[in-house]
Order: C-alpha cells, then sequence, then structure tokens
C-alpha cells in the first residue's frame, strides 16, 4: 500500500454539509473531507453537549492523524489475526478506526464531564492507486452507493433491530415495531476494543457514494436520495438540497451528508499555439504558383486597429480589448474576429436556476452577449478601514493545543478548560 497518488484515470470530488437540524440546540455530528488523504467521514456523537460533541470530533481528529501518520503505508504494531486476510488498505482504515475508538474511550474514562460518551462513525477511503473504495464503520451512520441509476446501502446498522433480526429473522412486522429504532448496539468509546465492519469494493467513472448520519437517512428515503443525485452532479448542491429535505421533514436530528463523486482525471487543457495549428481551410493559387487564403479570410484581414490596455481601464473595456472565449467540453476556445476587425463582448455568466445548474453541472459558465453598461461613475472616498479585530487565544495545558478565550473544553484532546 503506498501513499495516496495520482491516477490517470479516476478522481473523487467530495462535498460535505452538517446542520443541527430543527430540534436539537446544538451539533454533535462531525465530518471530515481530505481528498489529498483519499479519506471522508461522518461521525455521530452521544453523550450530550460538551461530550457527544468531544467524541466525534476526537474521533474524526484521530482518524486524521493517524492517516497523516501511515501516508507510507507502514502500520503501527503486529497484524491483529482476525485483520490478516484484509486488503492491506482495507486493514489501514479498521486499524485507523480501532485507534480512534481507544482515543474516545481514554478521554470518556478520564474526564468525569465525558464519561459515558461516544460516537458512531462512517469512514470511508478511497484508492486511486488500486482503484477501489474501502469504508469502515461502527453504529448506524451509513455508506450509500449509487451506480447507473441505482442506490445500495453498502454499511449495516450496528442496531437493536438488525441484531434481532440477525437472531430471529422471521420477527413480524407488529414485533418489530415494539422495539426502540434508536438503539445502537456498537459505538466508539464505549469499550476499549471494538469490532469494525469494512467493505472493500471496486469503483466505476459516474460512481457516487453518500456518507451520512441517521439524522439524514431517517429522514430522508433512498429513492428521494437517488433523485437528489440524479438532479445535480455537483456534491456541495447535493449535499445542500438532501440537508433542506430532512429539515423539511421534520429535522429531528442533527444531519450530516457527504458525497463522494468519481470523475475522470482531469485532462491537460492548455490550447496549442496558434503557430503549431495545421491550416485546413482551403486556398486558391496565384499566377505565380503563390498560395492565397479564401476570399472571406481575405476580408477579414483588414486594418484592425490595436488596442492596448491601460492599467486602469475599466472591466468593459478590458472585455472589448480581449479575444471572445465560449466555454466548450475542453475548455475555452478563442473566437475568430469579425470582418470589420472588431471583436464582440460578451460575458460569462453563471446559470442561477437551480435545475439548469443541475443538468449543465454546477460552476460552469455559458457565454452571452453582455448588456451595453453605463458610464461608470467616480467612486466617492473610501472610508478608513476598521482596525481589525483583536481574536484572543490559549493553549490547553494538557496538550498545547491553540484555543480560542471562552472555549469549555479543548477540542484537541478532550481536557476541560478552567475559566
Amino acid at each position: 500500500m503506498g501513499e495516496f497518488r495520482t491516477s490517470s484515470r479516476t478522481r473523487p470530488v467530495a462535498a460535505a454539509v452538517t446542520d443541527v437540524g430543527r430540534q436539537r440546540k446544538h451539533n454533535e455530528d462531525n465530518i471530515l473531507v481530505k481528498s489529498e488523504l483519499g479519506l471522508f467521514v461522518v461521525a455521530d456523537g452521544m453523550g450530550g453537549h460538551n461530550a457527544g460533541n468531544v467524541a466525534s470530533a476526537l474521533a474524526t481528529k484521530s482518524l486524521d492523524n493517524f492517516f497523516e501518520a501511515t501516508r507510507a503505508g507502514i502500520l503501527p504494531g503486529p497484524v491483529p489475526v482476525d485483520e490478516q486476510e484484509l486488503d492491506p488498505e482495507a486493514r489501514r482504515v479498521v486499524a485507523a478506526i480501532r485507534k480512534a475508538n481507544h482515543d474516545v474511550f481514554v478521554i470518556s474514562n478520564t474526564y468525569t464531564q465525558h464519561q459515558g460518551m461516544g460516537s458512531t462513525v462512517v469512514a470511508a477511503y478511497v484508492s486511486r492507486a488500486t482503484e477501489q473504495i474501502h469504508v469502515g464503520h461502527v453504529g448506524d451512520s451509513r455508506c450509500y452507493r449509487i451506480r447507473l441509476g441505482e442506490i445500495e446501502q453498502l454499511t449495516k446498522d450496528h442496531s437493536l433491530i438488525n441484531d434481532a433480526l440477525a437472531l430471529k429473522p422471521d420477527l413480524s412486522p407488529d414485533e418489530l415495531a415494539r422495539l426502540p429504532k434508536n438503539i445502537i448496539t456498537r459505538a466508539l468509546g464505549m469499550k476499549d476494543g471494538v469490532k469494525v465492519d469494512i467493505r472493500s469494493e471496486r469503483i466505476q467513472l459516474g460512481d457516487a457514494f453518500l456518507l451520512c448520519s441517521d439524522g439524514l437517512s431517517g429522514m430522508v428515503s433512498e429513492q428521494q436520495m437517488l433523485d437528489v443525485l440524479d438532479i445535480t452532479q455537483d456534491p456541495q448542491e447535493a449535499c445542500e438540497l438532501l440537508i433542506e429535505m430532512a429539515n423539511d421533514a421534520g429535522g429531528t436530528d442533527n444531519i450530516s451528508a457527504l458525497i463522494i463523486r468519481i470523475q475522470p482525471e482531469a485532462q491537460d487543457e492548455r490550447q496549442p499555439d496558434s503557430a503549431e495549428l495545421e491550416d485546413t481551410r482551403p486556398h486558391r493559387i496565384d499566377e505565380f504558383g503563390a498560395m492565397l487564403p479564401p476570399p472571406q479570410v481575405q476580408a477579414a484581414q483588414a486594418p484592425v486597429e490595436e488596442i492596448e490596455l491601460d492599467a486602469a481601464a475599466s472591466s468593459d473595456e478590458r472585455i472589448a480589448g480581449q479575444q471572445v472565449h465560449s466555454i466548450g467540453g475542453n475548455g475555452l476556445r478563442s473566437q475568430a474576429q469579425g470582418a470589420s476587425g472588431t471583436v464582440s463582448r460578451v460575458a460569462a455568466v453563471p446559470f442561477t436556476d437551480r435545475r439548469s445548474r443541475a443538468a449543465a453541472g454546477s460552476g460552469r459558465y455559458v457565454a452571452v452577449a453582455a448588456e451595453p453598461r453605463p458610464p461608470v461613475k467616480e467612486a466617492p472616498p473610501s472610508k478608513p478601514a476598521k482596525r481589525p479585530t483583536e481574536v484572543r487565544v490559549a493553549r490547553c495545558a494538557h496538550c498545547k493545543h491553540e484555543l480560542f478565550i471562552g472555549n469549555r473544553f479543548c477540542v484537541e484532546c478532550g481536557a476541560p478548560i478552567k475559566p
């Protein structure tokens, strides 16, 4: 297993959003997006304010630190017997989650105010070297895969209902309805050791993976998730839509959504120099055998006044003096000047309609004719800049991590901060 390195085939593009919801006063979910490491995490803390948030924050921080420390693929300690058959990359995910569990457990048993805290976790490692995704999880935070118009849950909740079904698969709907739905049977921090479920899958171009807390999966159906990811290709916009839908359905819990899309590796979009382009247009030969350009090209060779851009030119003047560009499938393409030698003025503007943006791909632009702008009025004298607000910071006495004044606990190690 090597360091997360460039592949000529695919790359993950990810975004994540977390929200407090409509019925909670504080957010105990934490998310992590580290594309350079190929690591993506959602953690759902429990134990109340100053405990659940600490547990999920410690879990994500511990996973981040572990993956940073094992970039070379060398894992600490001997390989446990139950992990010897695992792919080395999958083993790295399991080891990272076990380390996070240990960290949460130690803090929970060290500080009274954090006693009994815990967290679920779902972590995905996307390996561009081997074209695989490794999903490890503990608890009821989930990972879904969307492929070719179908959605599949890749994780299995560690819940009382699922454990009951495993023991007695023929439980009736009435019997299942009597079981509490929010009881999980496995979480980080409950014991010094934890069993981690791991699943490895080959990735394909066009795949999308949704990691989420139960605040989303409990409010939004799989079909709704599928519809959102079909409407827009932009992970950020899809996350925002899912959060909005969960809140519209009641928002009874904290809500977190993290989406990874597997896209083609970005190609070199540099345009070749004009001198290197072969002219394939038809030509005529004059009486001496010299090649003449076609008539329409000759017309375009009328004298053109050169425009020299002044450093203080207005934005309109800069547009008029530049080449016209339009957005194409392979990047920017220059348009030819007209017969008069002037350049048509255009502006690149973003799509604003949500579904139009989704259809075209969020973040893309379309070239449209720009309306003439009125003369630029001279701006009034600017007011003196305000002095920057001074932010006082302190350091944790336990781990020396820098903190803002007013923090009640250290987000690095969980130690309480005395006023």
